[in-house]
């Protein structure tokens, strides 16, 4: 289902959307949407990197730094 807005913007704005427009081949609206798109894409991917940083550093200091393969399988015959 497609949705008519009206948008107001500058002057320049809308001089840079019909060149883009006619350079890309494309209608304005589809540049718009694309545009859109790709910039939600780009704030949902910021999103999901700050929820997986804040996670990681959730487990920080839960192992002490000299706990390692080597020394979990020197620890096993005690």
């Amino acid at each position: 289902m497609t949705v008519r807005k009206n948008f107001t913007m500058p002057e320049s704005i809308v001089y840079d959307l019909e060149e883009l427009s006619r350079l890309l081949n494309k209608k304005q609206s589809q540049v718009i949407q694309e545009l859109i798109e790709e910039r939600m894409k780009a704030v949902k991917k910021q999103k999901k990197l700050d929820s997986l940083e804040k996670m990681s550093g959730m487990f920080s200091g839960l192992i002490p730094e000299h706990v390692d393969m080597q020394w979990i399988k020197s620890q096993d015959g005690h």
